[in-house]
């Protein structure tokens, strides 16, 4: 079209619009599961593990996949919607969930 400039990919405008942030840091591994046993009481993965398992609404695809992302993801992004899944199956609201994924994201790993 005329009069029309093109912008690189690269531009930090493209870029923000086609990845927006959350504003929520992605959680390594430790840092959730560490926030987690921080928790009164606390929550151990392997009970949510057994929670997974004997979820009734959920295939077994499903659940394996739920697995998959609690056991073998080395980061989690708070906007996956597994996320609040696995915050239900803490006890715990999306709100809540939020908050704790700000406090965790402020554990530094020990030097």
């Amino acid at each position: 079209m005329e009069g029309l400039e093109a912008i690189s990919d690269e531009h930090p405008d493209v870029v923000t619009f086609l990845s927006p942030s959350t504003g929520f840091p992605v959680l390594q591994k430790w840092q959730l599961w560490l926030a987690a046993l921080e928790l009164e009481p606390p929550v151990y993965k392997v009970d949510i593990m057994e929670v997974i398992s004997t979820m009734a609404d959920k295939t077994p695809q499903e659940k394996e996949a739920i697995r998959i992302m609690v056991e073998d993801t080395q980061a989690y992004h708070r906007e996956d919607p597994r996320i609040d899944l696995l915050g239900q199956t803490m006890g715990i609201t999306p709100a809540e969930m939020d908050d704790l994924w700000r406090w965790a994201s402020q554990f530094q790993p020990a030097s």
